[in-house]
């Protein structure tokens, strides 16, 4: 991908908390090449949030390992530190909810600062992913899973909540049930839901319904989502240090959903510590 750097000046936001590390086997760069990224970009505030690992769970290419975890820690603290007086750093986990792992995500509190709920697959093995046609049951069960763990309260944010939409047919009545369910859920637990920018640096794609679309932020979702009192937030969901760069990304996303009325939070999340 070649860098892109727009102008910070009048910046939509000026915190990201979702960005990824290495470990999870997906993504690239050092940790501290997305901090030197972040501060060129023009952020105050950059949040990590790689995928939360599982301890009896090897998940190669997927998440973290458990034993990564505390060198994950250890390093982002050193580098909190270091740039200290150049922009503020907090440690996270993006993690899937399982109501049988609930006790692993309070383990995880107790290392970092902070979770957000991103509901990838039906399983914690990684099988069952959502970024995939669904069908109605499978649809029903990410609706679930992802309602469950807002009503913990465990969790930050709600990540990329129209990933589900990803490779369907239409956005049919199951569709809709699904974005009701865990809009009706998110303000009742007063969880912001993000809208994620990885989706729309991936370009828009053919529906089958002739329309040529981001797979999220999926404007169908939006629409829905739009009828409910919930605060949203940008994630850029950065994978590469250069995705941190292309600040053009977020004013596209800002631009698809526009009209639609949403509220964007427009300070820095409360964080535990």
């Amino acid at each position: 991908m070649a860098e892109k750097v727009y102008s910070n000046d009048g910046m939509i936001q000026e915190f990201n908390y979702h960005t990824h590390t290495y470990r999870c086997g997906h993504a690239k760069g050092t940790d501290e090449d997305y901090i030197q990224a972040a501060i060129k970009a023009g952020y105050k505030i950059l949040g990590f949030s790689d995928h939360g690992p599982y301890k009896q769970i090897p998940s190669p290419g997927l998440r973290m390992e458990w034993h990564q975890l505390d060198d994950y820690v250890e390093s982002l603290t050193t580098l909190k530190e270091k740039y200290e007086d150049q922009i503020e750093i907090h440690i996270g986990l993006e993690t899937e909810y399982y109501s049988e792992y609930h006790e692993e995500k309070l383990e995880m509190l107790e290392k970092v600062e902070y979770l957000i709920l991103g509901q990838h697959t039906a399983l914690p093995t990684g099988e069952g992913t959502f970024f995939r046609f669904n069908t109605s049951d499978q649809l029903m069960k990410y609706a679930e899973d992802v309602c469950k763990g807002l009503e913990t309260g465990l969790f930050t944010y709600l990540a990329h909540p129209d990933v589900y939409v990803y490779h369907q047919d239409s956005f049919d009545k199951t569709c809709k049930k699904v974005a009701r369910m865990i809009m009706e859920k998110a303000a009742e637990t007063d969880t912001p839901v993000e809208v994620n920018v990885h989706g729309v640096q991936r370009g828009r794609h053919s529906f089958p319904n002739g329309t040529m679309q981001y797979w999220y932020p999926h404007k169908d979702f939006w629409k829905i989502a739009a009828e409910y009192p919930i605060r949203c937030i940008y994630g850029i969901d950065a994978h590469d240090p250069r995705e941190l760069l292309d600040l053009k990304a977020v004013e596209d996303a800002k631009a698809e959903l526009e009209d639609l009325g949403l509220t964007f939070i427009n300070e820095p999340l409360a964080i535990r510590r």
